[in-house]
């Protein structure tokens, strides 16, 4: 029987196994893609992480590159291969957990299939991260006939081979996602229309330095975002902001607007507050439409009991354990303990403490 199983190979599994491997236990890393990295590999050429290489450190192990560089997908998911392989850590791909249960025999351990085989562990981690399941709001996209394509911003890995012709392109969901794939439409040559309220953006420097040494100099990703006065930073549990973005080309029609739905070839516009809607035409008249939703992700855990989630089906925990079964944990989720939580270089001191909690 395993000590510890964790499902993800990902940056929040690979730092987890990194510390059992420092505590000397048994554990196993499971995941379903063919390598190391490839949750990375899959997204759009273009994607490149805000975080300087100086803040994307797992334990143990510095990662390539200048402090100051700002590295793509590519070189974000080699780094994870490399670091698994650096550690020899114990990971088994192509395996996805079908169930988990706990059994009541020999002190109530867990029982997991998964595609492959049966696994038994004391412990459980799930370290899928935040950004797994994407959510596309269904009720709006369905107001879009079939004739217009659609898909999640998780989907798109070539811009120049989706814009294909005359094409315009409607983005929804103005973060980060949202800003990068506008440009990389617009210079595409698609007609873009980015939908969105204003989202908050941070410079890249201040005072000659990068905004993230000032942020974590000033100890504000170190904050716990389960307490006061971290909870101040993410009061909805998450945060939308984008760093160092550069003002929109004039060619991107930019509308600070929610999408109501699509009627008769055009978008309906709102604001939050209802007190103002309009009706824009779309698509440009002889351009194949296209509609990219950057709307994020909200995760689900169809294997878990239900018991271990909560009203929204979301893990109940806290700080990372769950407060059902203290046998269970989670990692890499948004805001776990810190604002850098999700991040490559943030998830690390999460994990020091998930697994030094859990193993009691």
């Amino acid at each position: 029987m395993l000590d510890t199983l964790i499902v993800g190979a990902g940056q929040a599994g690979l730092a987890a196994a990194y510390y059992l491997k420092q505590a000397k236990k048994d554990f196993l890393v499971i995941d379903a893609h063919a390598r190391v990295g490839d949750s990375w590999r899959k997204r759009w050429e273009g994607l490149e992480l805000f975080t300087p290489q100086r803040y994307n450190r797992l334990p143990g192990l510095t990662p390539p590159g200048g402090d100051r560089k700002l590295i793509d997908r590519l070189e974000a998911a080699d780094y994870l291969e490399a670091y698994a392989t650096h550690f020899s850590l114990p990971i088994q791909l192509h395996c996805t957990c079908v169930s988990a249960k706990k059994a009541a025999a020999r002190g109530g351990y867990w029982r997991i299939e998964t595609s492959t085989e049966v696994i038994e562990a004391k412990n459980l981690l799930l370290a899928t991260g935040a950004y797994k399941d994407a959510y596309i709001p269904a009720q709006v996209s369905n107001t879009f006939p079939q004739y217009v394509k659609e898909l999640h911003s998780s989907e798109v890995t070539s811009v120049e081979a989706l814009i294909n012709g005359p094409t315009s392109v409607l983005i929804v969901g103005a973060g980060a996602s949202g800003q990068q794939l506008s440009r990389l439409c617009a210079d595409a040559g698609a007609k873009v229309t980015l939908l969105g309220p204003k989202v908050s953006n941070l410079p890249r420097t201040l005072l000659g330095k990068d905004i993230y040494f000032w942020l974590y100099a000033s100890g504000t990703m170190s904050l716990r975002t389960d307490q006061f006065p971290g909870k101040l930073l993410a009061p909805d549990g998450k945060g939308i902001v984008t760093v160092g973005e550069q003002p929109l080309p004039a060619t991107i029609d930019r509308q600070p607007h929610h999408l109501q739905e699509y009627s008769d070839g055009r978008l309906r516009l709102r604001t939050a507050d209802e007190t103002y809607q309009e009706l824009i035409p779309w698509p440009t008249p002889g351009h194949r439409g296209i509609v990219i939703w950057c709307t994020g992700y909200r995760n689900h855990y169809p294997f878990l009991p239900p018991e271990l989630l909560d009203g929204a089906g979301d893990p109940a925990h806290r700080g990372g354990i769950s407060t059902v079964d203290k046998s269970v944990a989670f990692l890499g989720l948004e805001n776990l303990r810190r604002p850098s939580s999700s991040l490559l270089g943030g998830v690390g001191k999460d994990a020091g403490e998930v697994i030094t909690a859990l193993l009691g």
